[in-house]
């Protein structure tokens, strides 16, 4: 592959194949070691209870938090099967920091909204300052809405979650004009004088992920810190662009958190379970039975993987299309996304429930906390029904039909 430069809103690679396979190699190593590390300090389950600043700390300082921000601006400019490795690695060590990193680098990514002077400012701040982001956007709650204030908008409501939210720099907000109800986008800093955290969140799994709500009462935006969506080809491809990168996001997450099972499943077979006293075998990892079934779990998530690689390259070829992207580009990224993440929640609830029938009933004792991948993907995946995914999908396979595009595909 040529040298080629980034466009205004397509995603190009700006390096020869060979330096960006090296530069995609390396971030990959950086993940999985800060993956083992997390992982460490997770084995003793109050370690749960402890907020993971200094996780976010090592992501900011190796580099990963700017994975999919332009090497011209000061990012690593991962390819997108790359980024989302990355995220999958992450989230394997430990799910609240994968989701928050995935998060981040989803908000990062969306900036591409912003007229492109400010897109690249923001890139290169971003960047440099190494700040960190997250997204009051939840599409199912009632949107903050903006009134016109002098040059700037006045902005009140409330979202009940935002991921990451206690660990952000910047907050985007997704928000509707009270008296045009257009749709639009604010980037705000965290500290803006208005916005309060709730500091809520108290879900069974993703607990340190700092995802509450957020308030907004009387927030001041500036005219350069709205940016309401338009009806132009850019306006188009960033809008259509939204759901199959968050839902590709969101599927590399629940790999990650099978791929964090089955690891854990390795490390306590051949260290901590006994053969069953039925068993003729010297040692678990050598019963036939756990063998067996660890197989067919193996199964499973090699075709978790490669469905998702297989729709990390489609929307890689997507995002190069840029505002050239046709119908038919879109729908197919966004089936093989809708696949991909269907499979990898039945798949991902599978594994992490049945790891436990392969270590025994030690596996089960508080101190260990392996019940945390199962906690992640039961409490993520709730939030997009499978039932309705299945749907999109058997209506794309059946009738040749592509879903429409909404923040959920």
């Amino acid at each position: 592959m040529s040298e080629r430069g980034s466009d205004e809103v397509g995603y190009r690679i700006e390096r020869d194949a060979e330096e960006q396979a090296r530069i995609e190699f390396q971030a990959l190593e950086t993940a999985r070691s800060l993956a083992a590390e997390f992982s460490a300090r997770l084995s003793e389950r109050e370690a749960r209870d402890r907020l993971p600043f200094e996780a976010i700390e090592r992501l900011k300082h190796s580099g990963l938090s700017t994975a999919g921000i332009a090497i011209s601006r000061g990012g690593l400019g991962l390819g997108w099967p790359a980024l989302c490795r990355v995220v999958r690695e992450v989230a394997a060590g430990d799910g609240s920091v994968g989701a928050v990193l995935g998060y981040h680098l989803m908000q990062t990514f969306h900036l591409r909204r912003e007229p492109t002077p400010r897109w690249h400012a923001l890139e290169r701040r971003i960047a440099e300052q190494r700040l960190w982001l997250a997204g009051v956007v939840n599409p199912r709650d009632d949107d903050v809405l903006a009134r016109t204030h002098g040059d700037g908008f006045v902005l009140d409501g409330r979202k009940h979650f935002c991921t990451g939210s206690g660990f952000a720099d910047l907050l985007t907000f997704s928000v509707k004009h009270r008296d045009t109800q257009q749709a639009g986008f604010a980037l705000l800093p965290v500290d803006r004088e208005g916005i309060t955290l709730g500091g809520d969140w108290d879900a069974i799994g993703l607990e340190r992920s700092e995802s509450g709500s957020v308030g907004l009462e009387g927030v001041y935006a500036g005219a350069d810190e709205l940016v309401f969506e338009r009806d132009d080809p850019r306006g188009r491809f960033v809008t259509t662009i939204r759901g199959p990168v968050n839902q590709s996001l969101f599927t590399n997450f629940y790999i990650g958190f099978a791929v964090g099972a089955l690891r854990a499943a390795k490390r306590f077979i051949h260290h901590s379970s006994r053969p069953w006293l039925h068993s003729d075998a010297p040692t678990a990892s050598e019963d036939v039975l756990i063998r067996t079934q660890f197989g067919e779990l193996w199964v499973m998530l090699e075709s978790m993987i490669a469905l998702a690689d297989r729709a990390a390259e489609r929307m890689a070829e997507l995002l190069a299309a840029g505002e050239a992207y046709t119908p038919e580009q879109r729908g197919e990224a966004a089936a093989a996304v809708a696949i991909a993440k269907a499979h990898a929640t039945r798949g991902g609830l599978d594994i992490c429930t049945r790891v436990f029938e392969l270590m025994g009933a030690r596996a089960t004792h508080n101190r260990y906390g392996f019940d945390r991948f199962w906690r992640d993907i039961r409490t993520h995946t709730l939030h997009d029904p499978v039932a309705y995914k299945l749907l999109e999908i058997g209506d794309y396979a059946l009738n040749d039909r592509y879903a429409e595009g909404s923040a959920y595909r």
